[in-house]
C-alpha cells in the first residue's frame, strides 16, 4: 500500500520543476491578484473570524462557502445520508444514482458511462484529485473509491471550468474522512452481510468489513480506514442470475485510506493522504442469451477463456501532500498541494466474432492505464471596500501532467500513450454586498498541449487498409468565464442566476483510435465548449419546509454525445443543446417525521448542420428519462429510525426502429420503473448500533434504464431483485 506513496514523494521534485516552469510562464496572474489587493482598503481593526463565512457547507468551488452562496444548484450528501444509503447499496455509482436527481440510475454494472450530470460529462474528484480521464475515458470515474472512506459528497451542477478540463456537466467532489477533533484515539469496527431473500444455489450471499482508527494528539492527527467487500452472484427479481458482463456480482473490493496531518500552530498545517482502491470480478458465470425487448441476458455456469483476466479496476492510487497557511500576508491564506493518481482498468474479454470483428479479427481484452501528476497553488485574499462590501479573491495557478494509454492485455495498442501538459492561471471573485447580495465572477485560462506519438491504427479486420498516423502536438487554449448573483436576505426566497462556461477535450482517444486520416490536422480533435445558463432559488419556510429548484440551459457548438459506428462508440460533433428543470423538497412536520422528494426532467436536441434547424434528439446515452423520488423517515425514539424510499423513472421514446424493428444503438425505448427501498437503524448504546437495508423492497422484475436505451442484445440485462443488507457497528 505504501509503494505509491513513496513513488509520489519521489515525484515531488519533478512536480516542483513542472510548477516552476508553468508558474514563470503564467506569473501575470499573481501580479493581477496583487494589483487588486493594492487598490482595495485593507481590513485593520476587524478580526479575521469576523471576515469568515457564516456557515461552511461546501468546498467544491475551491472556497469554503454556504450552499446558498454557491450561485448554483448544489447537492450535499453528508455522512448521515451516506450511512442510510450504504445500508441499501454499498456501491458508489448505485447510491449516487438513488440520491442525486440529475444523474441517471446505476447501470448495475461497473460501467457508469450513462451516469452523466444533466446530460453532460462530469468531473469526478477525490479530495480535489481528478478521477476522470479526458484523454480516454474509463467510464469508471464514480466507482473509484469505497463509500466507507467518504466523509461527504458535493455535487455542483452546471458547466464549469473552475478545475479545468472535463467539467462540462458539473463537478462531483468526494471528500474523504478526517480525524475527529479533541480525541486522542477512537475507532469503529463494522461487519455486514448481504443476501437475496431466497439463496440461489448458495451463491447470493455477500459480506462486508470496515475498520477505522483515528485521533488527534498534540497537533498530530491520523486516520486509518480499511474496507473489504465481497458480493454474491447477482440475482434478478425472477430468480435468474444477472449477466456477469461488467457485473457487480461476485466482485471483491479493497479500499485503504491513510490520512496524516500536523498543525504547526493556529495558522499553519500540513496534511498527507493516500487511498488505494481495487475492485475485480471473479465469477463462475458467463453471459448467455439476451434479445433486446424479448429476453434478458443472463448468467449461466461456464468457463471463461483462459486468456481472459478478471475485469474491473486493478488499482486506483490517489495521494496528496497539502500545506495550508492562514494570513500568510495581507489577510491572505495560502493552499499549496501536490498530488498524483495512477489507475489501471481492465474491460471485458471479447471473443472474435466474424459478424462484428475487431482488433484485426482476433480476440482480445482492452485496458486503460493512466497516471497524473499535479500541483495547485491558490491564494485567498479578504478585502473590505467599505462597511458593507466584502470581497474574497481566489487566484493562483494549476499545473497537471496526464498520461493515458489504451493497450490490450496482449500488448497491442488500441490507443497509444497520449501525454497532456496542462497549466492554467485563474482568478475568482466573490463579493458580498450589505450581507445579503452575493456576486461571483471569474476567469480561467487553460493551456493544454497533448503529445501524440506516431502510431498505427489497430484495424477491425485484417483486410482493412492500414492507417499510419503521423504524430505531433495538439494545442488547446481557452478562456472560460463565469458570473453569477445570489440574494439570501429573505429565507423563504433566496434566488440565484448564473452563467458559466465549461471546456473539455472530451475522450480524445475515442477519436484517435478510429482515425481514417494519416495526419492529425485532418482529424477533428476540437474541444467541447459548453455555455451554461441557470436560474433557481433556495427556500426555507420556517423550520418546517426546505425547497430548491432551478431551470437550466446548456449549448455546445460541438457536441459530446456518443453514437455507435460499426459497433464502437464515437463522439457526435453536431451542435447540441440541453434544457430542463429540477425541484427538491424536504418537509419536517414534527420532530419524529421527515418527508420529501425531487423531480427532474430535461431534453437534449441537436442539429444536422451548424446553420440548420434543431432537427433531432440527443441519444439515450446522454439524456435519461424524467426521474422522481420520494422518502418518508420516521424516528419513533432517539435510538431508532425507519426510512422508506420511492424512485420512479419515466419513459423516453424519441426514436423509431428500422423496417426490421431494430433500434440504433443508444436510441432504444425506455419504459417506466418504480422501485422501493428501505433503511432502518437502532442504537443500543453509545458504542453499538445495528443497521438494515433492503434494495428493491417489492422484488420487482425490471430492466435497468441503461440496458433499455443502449438497445444491444449483449447489454439487455435486468436489475437486482430484493436484497437484504445487515450491518453491525461497534464504536470505541
Amino acid at each position: 500500500m505504501l509503494y505509491l506513496f513513496v513513488l509520489f514523494l519521489n515525484n515531488l521534485y519533478l512536480c516542483g520543476q513542472i510548477y516552476k516552469f508553468f508558474f514563470m510562464k503564467k506569473m501575470v496572474i499573481m501580479a493581477l491578484g496583487l494589483t487588486f489587493t493594492g487598490y482595495a482598503q485593507q481590513p485593520s481593526s476587524i478580526e479575521r473570524d469576523t471576515l469568515g463565512l457564516e456557515e461552511v457547507v461546501i468546498t467544491a468551488n475551491r472556497i469554503e462557502e454556504k450552499k446558498t452562496d454557491a450561485v448554483a444548484n448544489v447537492t450535499i450528501i453528508d455522512q448521515k445520508k451516506l450511512q442510510q444509503f450504504i445500508k441499501i447499496a454499498p456501491d458508489m455509482s448505485h447510491l449516487i444514482g438513488m440520491i442525486e436527481p440529475a444523474m441517471a440510475l446505476s447501470t448495475n454494472t461497473t460501467n457508469n458511462r450513462y451516469q452523466n450530470l444533466r446530460g453532460r460529462a462530469l468531473l469526478v474528484l477525490i479530495d480535489g484529485i481528478p478521477q476522470s480521464t479526458p484523454l480516454r475515458s474509463t467510464d469508471r470515474d464514480i466507482r473509484s473509491i469505497d463509500p466507507a472512506a467518504v466523509e461527504r459528497i458535493e455535487i455542483v451542477k452546471g458547466s464549469t471550468a473552475i478545475y479545468g478540463n472535463g467539467a462540462i456537466g458539473g463537478i462531483m467532489n468526494i471528500v474523504t474522512k478526517k480525524a475527529p477533533k479533541g480525541v486522542a484515539f477512537s475507532g469503529q469496527t463494522s461487519l455486514g452481510a448481504s443476501a437475496r431473500d431466497s439463496f440461489k444455489e448458495n451463491r447470493g450471499f455477500g459480506y462486508r468489513f470496515n475498520q477505522q482508527f483515528s485521533g488527534n494528539y498534540k497537533g498530530f492527527s491520523y486516520l486509518l480506514d480499511a474496507a473489504l467487500t465481497q458480493t454474491g452472484s447477482a440475482v434478478d427479481g425472477a430468480g435468474e442470475y444477472i449477466s456477469p458482463r461488467y457485473g457487480l456480482g461476485d466482485v471483491r473490493t479493497y479500499n485503504g485510506l491513510i490520512k496524516l496531518g500536523y498543525q504547526f500552530d493556529e495558522d499553519n498545517k500540513v496534511e498527507a493522504m493516500y487511498n488505494f482502491y481495487q475492485s475485480l470480478q471473479h465469477t463462475p458465470l458467463v453471459a448467455s442469451a439476451g434479445k433486446y425487448l424479448q429476453q434478458p441476458r443472463i448468467g449461466v455456469y461456464g468457463s471463461k477463456d483462459p486468456a481472459a483476466e478478471d475485469e474491473g479496476m486493478r488499482y486506483n492510487h490517489n495521494a496528496y501532500v497539502k500545506f495550508n497557511s492562514n494570513n500568510i500576508f495581507a489577510h491572505t491564506d495560502l493552499e499549496l498541494s501536490a498530488f498524483t493518481q495512477h489507475q489501471y482498468a481492465i474491460f471485458d474479454y471479447r471473443k472474435h466474432n466474424a459478424k462484428s470483428p475487431r482488433w484485426e479479427s482476433s480476440s482480445g481484452q482492452a485496458t486503460v492505464k493512466g497516471e497524473k501528476y499535479g500541483i495547485r497553488t491558490q491564494l485567498t485574499t479578504k478585502l473590505l471596500f467599505g462597511e458593507n462590501i466584502f470581497t474574497q479573491l481566489l487566484y493562483g495557478v494549476d499545473a497537471l501532467i496526464d498520461k493515458t494509454s489504451q493497450p490490450l492485455v496482449d500488448g497491442r495498442y488500441w490507443m497509444p500513450e497520449l501525454a497532456s501538459y496542462n497549466s492554467a492561471p485563474f482568478l475568482q471573485t466573490k463579493t458580498t454586498f450589505f450581507n445579503h447580495y452575493v456576486l461571483k465572477a471569474g476567469l480561467r485560462y487553460d493551456y493544454i498541449d497533448v503529445a501524440v506519438p506516431d502510431y498505427q491504427v489497430l484495424r477491425l479486420k485484417n483486410t482493412d487498409p492500414r492507417v499510419y498516423v503521423k504524430g505531433g502536438e495538439l494545442s488547446y487554449n481557452n478562456l472560460s468565464p463565469n458570473v453569477g448573483i445570489a440574494y439570501n436576505q429573505i429565507k423563504y426566497f433566496q434566488p440565484f442566476a448564473s452563467y458559466s462556461q465549461g471546456f473539455s477535450i472530451f475522450d480524445l482517444g475515442r477519436t484517435l483510435r478510429a482515425a481514417k486520416a494519416d495526419v492529425l490536422s485532418k482529424i477533428n480533435t476540437e474541444p467541447v465548449k459548453t455555455d451554461n445558463y441557470e436560474i433557481g432559488a433556495y427556500s426555507e419556510i420556517g423550520k418546517y419546509v426546505h425547497l430548491s429548484g432551478s431551470y437550466f440551459y446548456t449549448y455546445s457548438k460541438l457536441g459530446s454525445d456518443l453514437k455507435s459506428v460499426s459497433g464502437f462508440w464515437v463522439v457526435d460533433r453536431s451542435p447540441q443543446k440541453i434544457y430542463g428543470f429540477e425541484v427538491n423538497a424536504d418537509i419536517f412536520p414534527t420532530d419524529w417525521l421527515t418527508l420529501g422528494g425531487s423531480f427532474i426532467s430535461f431534453e437534449g436536441e441537436k442539429k444536422s448542420s451548424e446553420d440548420g434547424p434543431w432537427d433531432g434528439y440527443m441519444s439515450g446515452t446522454s439524456i435519461p428519462a424524467p426521474k422522481a423520488s420520494a422518502y418518508v423517515r420516521v424516528t419513533p425514539t432517539a435510538k431508532s429510525y425507519l426510512q422508506v424510499n420511492y424512485l420512479h423513472t419515466g419513459s423516453r421514446d424519441r426514436f423509431t426502429p428500422d423496417n426490421k424493428g431494430v433500434y440504433t444503438e443508444g436510441e432504444g425505448v425506455v419504459f417506466p420503473i418504480d422501485l422501493f427501498s428501505l433503511s432502518a437503524g437502532y442504537t443500543f448504546n453509545k458504542n453499538l448500533s445495528l443497521g438494515l437495508g433492503v434494495e428493491n423492497l417489492a422484488d420487482k422484475v425490471y430492466y435497468t434504464p441503461a440496458s433499455m436505451l443502449v438497445a444491444r442484445d449483449a447489454e439487455y440485462a435486468r436489475g437486482n431483485g430484493r436484497y437484504f443488507n445487515l450491518n453491525l457497528t461497534y464504536r470505541y
